[in-house]
């Protein structure tokens, strides 16, 4: 009996063992797949748009090194315009990729330039630092980069001084944020989506001044947790923690000596099929507006856009839904314009 019972056990010891394993390997392949899915999406979202036709591809030097970014002047601009810059996200350095957002579009409409940088690497200096990042080329100077170009756009007659803005997804959503806390002085608002303050930032981040800033979040956004903790935690790397959306929204509250509750609203239901919600939160009594847009449902995506990347399962999943019911390029926009420096 005690023989029988050993070996029972050592049959059970060693079948959790092979589970075990096996669960391992497979949470190990299934970490591995997703890390290649977030690049293939970033990379595959976008990629290959051809230009604009009135845009041009220039480049600046930065600290002894070449930098490029997209600039898209309408015929019927003005000199000096307003500028918005638009900010590509993580895992690739190809700003082509926001042309989908179609902001230039608006630009053409409004005589407004757009301007669309390239990272290094595979993405942008958004103040995280961790060694994964630091390793894949996330270790320039970007902050630099933008006061070079704002600079030379400035002096050249392009970009008027008092109306210069900056939006973003993801990574280069987190980079706006960046840019928020020391390049305020030069900034007359931003609009950073499907992004949180990285948590480095909480500490570091002193604007030199209340700056307009409104976010807009997804509850099922994968890549990027709607109540903080690892971005794009099925990846397998340490890309770094953000505080949760909510946070960030209190966080800038602060910043720009809000007070009160703020106001909070439950936007109508126009595209019941997306089964998404949007919820919007104002901060009140501020010297510089916050807002904050839940999307509730809502995924790594700017709501309001049309289908992408649902050919692949695996991004699909990773991506999630846009939601239908408002249309983030819009309403990011008409925040931009609505503000400007003293």
């Amino acid at each position: 009996m005690t023989s029988r019972r050993a070996f029972v056990s050592v049959a059970l010891t060693f079948g959790l063992a092979l589970l075990s394993t096996h669960a391992a390997a497979q949470s190990s392949g299934e970490a591995a797949d997703s890390q290649r899915a977030v690049a293939e999406m970033v990379r595959s979202d976008g990629a290959g748009l051809a230009p604009p036709p009135d845009s041009t591809l220039r480049t600046i030097s930065v600290g002894g090194a070449e930098r490029s970014f997209w600039i898209v002047k309408p015929p019927s601009t003005l000199r000096p315009a307003p500028v918005v810059f638009v900010l590509h996200g993580g895992a690739t350095g190809d700003a082509r990729v926001t042309f989908r957002h179609r902001f230039q579009d608006l630009g053409a409409r409004d005589g407004v330039v757009t301007v669309h940088p390239n990272g290094v690497g595979e993405g942008w200096n958004d103040g995280r630092g961790t060694q994964f990042l630091l390793a894949r080329g996330d270790n320039t100077d970007d902050v630099a980069f933008f006061r070079a170009m704002i600079d030379a756009l400035v002096l050249e007659g392009t970009a008027d001084p008092k109306r210069i803005y900056v939006t973003g997804g993801s990574n280069g959503g987190m980079m706006t944020m960046r840019l928020a806390c020391e390049l305020g002085d030069r900034l007359a608002a931003v609009a950073p989506f499907s992004a949180n303050l990285p948590a480095p930032l909480v500490e570091s981040c002193t604007p030199s001044r209340p700056i307009p800033i409104m976010l807009m979040s997804g509850t099922a956004d994968r890549m990027m947790p709607y109540a903080g903790g690892a971005v794009a935690a099925m990846s397998g790397d340490d890309r770094g923690q953000v505080i949760g959306a909510e946070e960030t929204f209190q966080f800038w509250s602060g910043k720009n000596r809000c007070s009160g509750a703020p106001v909070q609203q439950d936007l109508p239901d126009l595209d019941p099929a997306d089964e998404t919600r949007v919820r919007t939160q104002t901060a009140q009594n501020c010297a510089a507006a916050v807002a904050l847009y839940t999307i509730i449902g809502g995924g790594h995506r700017l709501p309001g856009e049309g289908t992408r990347i649902s050919a692949d399962q695996r991004m699909a999943r990773l991506s999630g839904v846009s939601s239908q019911d408002i249309d983030g390029k819009t309403l990011i926009w008409e925040f931009l314009m609505a503000n400007s420096l003293p």
